[in-house]
């Protein structure tokens, strides 16, 4: 059994563009059963309820009462749920009907560009942007020409508004609740952990930023394998969404190289988390067993119902001889007495057991490992980070993650009477939420990084040597 399929943790998953049909709601309704669902289930609930809520929920009721529009109304839900800042706590409109089209004139940037402005090129040369600065501090990516039809020339793809992680992201026709982030690196332009640009005038790319670019191309995701030097081995992942088959062919299409490197580098800067393939990289980094978060489920019928559910294979189906070592007797008795408990229980949470990642051996190389995050590495990528303070040939670099772990994403959608919307509530709380919350600070790495990014692997190289 690969460790992949043991991994009991929900992760962040946003919902991408789909077709739809109309767009008449009855936004009261939609947004009382949201309101209803979050007060039940949100894991958060009981610690962010205040008079502030309140005020807002009476003021988006009286708004939501006469509106019918579905994009209208998809706003004022937004706002309820941007309330509990949580970046697990998503609600989604999806309809490609009911786009909100800008169009404006492609014409030359006027006077001296700033850094971001320009023309930029996806990987796979498809799509053909100019960047432009408009009013308002706001800077509009703008179609000059693409292979898809549907993407006009004049179209605002999307446009950044300036923040402290670099950008915040509007997307053509993409309407959810999180906030994207954005951030430029030279002659590239990461958009989180689901598109990369290369910056193709006024001034180039440079040789390094072309190949990084050219790593994004026929969805490959950015991924890449590297030897710095003859004793160091480099990983970069900047997505773990929806890329787990790909990261498990690179590093078993490289395991001998690191196997044989006595330093290795996971780079994991941008990666906004998605799905679990970092499990590829524990046979390497792991010094012994891993002891993954004991979550707090929020005790309701639907969570209740939806625990029970996920519960229920191992309760009553025999543990296969091979998958033994992964659920061991002992685990399976503490599954099975949840799975009991969770319906009588009085307590408003109830402690879900944790899986334990057993070691099969410790590898004598890599003999030093490096992690490498930034202030946009979320979600499951920050999951990784926190396990990895298990590991004591692991070190950690960079600087705050995004801050997105206090509530579990998670693995099922509440759903709504208008059946675009797409409502994602966490149920369960981590285990460090009450004392040590994090969603407002990131995690904090072994060894904060304050020099130019473009700094970071020389260093980190140099740094790990000498611990050695």
């Amino acid at each position: 059994m690969k460790v992949k399929l043991i991994i009991l943790f929900a992760v962040f998953t946003l919902p991408f563009l789909a077709s739809g049909q109309g767009s008449a709601c009855d936004c009261l309704a939609n947004l009382n059963e949201t309101i209803k669902k979050t007060e039940e289930n949100y894991a958060g609930f009981p610690a962010k309820e205040n008079a502030g809520y309140h005020k807002l929920v009476g003021a988006l009721q009286s708004k939501a009462a006469s509106e019918k529009d579905a994009k209208r109304c998809f706003y004022l839900i937004r706002d309820y749920v941007r309330f509990f800042k949580d970046k697990h706590f998503s609600f989604t409109y999806v309809n490609a009907d009911d786009s909100d089209l800008e169009m404006v004139e492609d014409d030359a940037i006027s006077g001296k560009p700033d850094a971001v402005e320009g023309m930029w090129v996806n990987p796979d040369s498809t799509v053909w942007l100019r960047i432009k600065k408009f009013p308002g501090n706001e800077y509009k990516a703008i179609i000059v020409k693409a292979k898809d039809e549907k993407l006009k020339k004049g179209l605002v793809y999307f446009s950044l508004t300036p923040h402290k992680k670099g950008f915040l992201l509007k997307q053509y026709n993409v309407f959810n609740s999180v906030d994207m982030y954005a951030k430029q690196r030279g002659g590239l332009l990461q958009l989180w952990n689901f598109a990369l640009y290369g910056k193709v005038g006024p001034t180039a790319m440079t040789t390094a930023e072309k190949a990084e670019l050219n790593k994004w191309r026929d969805n490959n995701n950015g991924l890449d394998f590297q030897m710095p030097d003859k004793e160091t081995a480099l990983v970069k992942i900047p997505t773990f969404f929806n890329n787990d088959s790909k990261i498990e062919k690179l590093i078993a299409a490289h395991d001998k190289e690191i196997r044989n490197s006595k330093y290795l580098v996971i780079d994991l800067r941008g990666n906004g988390g998605g799905n679990s393939g970092w499990s590829f990289l524990l046979p390497y980094v792991m010094t012994n067993p891993i002891k993954q978060d004991v979550p707090l489920l929020r005790v309701s019928p639907d969570n209740v119902k939806l625990k029970r559910g996920e519960l229920e294979y191992f309760v009553k189906n025999p543990v296969p001889a091979e998958a033994k070592k992964y659920f061991p007797d002992p685990f399976i008795a503490q599954l099975k007495k949840a799975y009991e408990e969770l319906p009588v229980t009085k307590n408003a949470f109830y402690a879900i057991p944790g899986l334990t990642i057993p070691v099969d051996s410790i590898l004598q190389h890599p003999s030093k490992v490096a992690l490498i995050t930034d202030d946009l590495c979320g979600s499951s990528a920050e999951y990784f980070f926190k396990l990895m303070a298990q590991s004591s040939k692991t070190v950690r670099y960079g600087i705050n993650s995004v801050g997105m772990m206090d509530y579990e994403g998670p693995g099922t959608t509440t759903p709504l009477p208008h059946k675009q919307f797409i409502l994602m509530i966490p149920v369960s709380k981590s285990s460090w939420t009450d004392e040590n919350p994090i969603d407002d600070t990131g995690f904090t790495p072994d060894v904060k990084l304050t020099i130019p990014e473009e700094e970071w692997v020389k260093y980190v190289l140099k740094d790990l040597k000498e611990r050695s």
